[in-house]
């Protein structure tokens, strides 16, 4: 999740406890809030319950007078509605020469930096069940040593610049061994980092069309599976499934039927 994203959740989430503050009796300095997905408010035994699952991961905001916690989803499966799906793929075809009979693999990234705001080195951050940092790690030789953070619930790298075109390249080329497949490298903005130096191409999501289409209210998304016939998988947070799998018909309707069961317990 980007800082912009963060920001505006926190924002929005300040207006929200402090009308809750002025609108009933009043809140302990101990006092905390959970809600679900839908932002309706739920016991603390449903939050944690539905955190357990495997379809959720959390967030907490904090103010000088509660705690807030929200479920959010670790990924999404779902189905493009026809209009939209009609006038997405035509717009990916006419402008990006996309060809949307194939599984479309997109990466996006919400914000290209400029060269000289990447770190100097990788690094990796560990966060708990509730999006908080519990720490950082550079690599040790070819891997990052997390064992300090064996209870985290999810992990994000921070790349170099060296490691973002390393990886990007890697994802490319892992992608093109399925004739099935075409990958694409998406972003909403670009503060100024050289597109022509880069080792896969990127393009410009112009009017944020897939970012509004598939993000999760202010949540962005690492990775978008798109299937010819409008059906997607949307990758947000923790879910470990890997490419491959959703790349298979079998895998992905193992893993969509999955999701659809634990949305119906949770």
């Amino acid at each position: 999740m980007n800082e912009n994203n963060m920001l505006e959740k926190r924002i929005l989430f300040s207006v929200f406890v402090f009308i809750q503050l002025f609108s009933s009796i009043g809140f302990s300095q101990n006092d905390t809030l959970y809600f679900d997905t839908n932002e309706n408010e739920i016991t603390k035994v449903s939050f944690k319950s539905k955190l357990n699952s495997k379809i959720y991961d959390g967030y907490r905001y904090s103010t000088d007078t509660l705690v807030v916690q929200e479920l959010i989803p670790n990924h999404v499966f779902g189905q493009l509605r026809p209009i939209s799906k009609s006038q997405l793929f035509k717009l990916l075809s006419l402008r990006s020469d996309i060809d949307t009979l194939k599984i479309l693999s997109v990466y996006y990234k919400d914000t290209l930096i400029t060269r000289n705001e990447f770190p100097k080195k990788d690094f990796m951050i560990f966060r708990d069940s509730l999006g908080e940092v519990m720490g950082t790690s550079k690599r040790s030789g070819a891997y990052f040593d997390g064992r300090r953070y064996r209870n985290a619930k999810y992990r994000e790298v921070e790349y170099s610049y060296k490691g973002f075109n390393k990886i990007a390249l890697s994802i490319l080329k892992k992608n093109r061994k399925f004739k099935h497949v075409m990958p694409l490298f998406f972003y909403s903005y670009n503060k100024g980092l050289d597109l022509n130096a880069l080792k896969v191409k990127w393009s410009k999501d112009h009017g944020h069309i897939i970012k509004n289409l598939f993000r999760f209210k202010d949540f962005g998304f690492r990775q978008l599976i798109l299937k010819p016939n409008g059906e997607f998988f949307v990758r947000i947070g923790s879910k470990k499934i890997t490419f491959k799998e959703l790349f298979d018909e079998k895998e992905w309707n193992v893993h969509r039927d999955a999701y659809f069961n634990e949305i119906k317990k949770n």
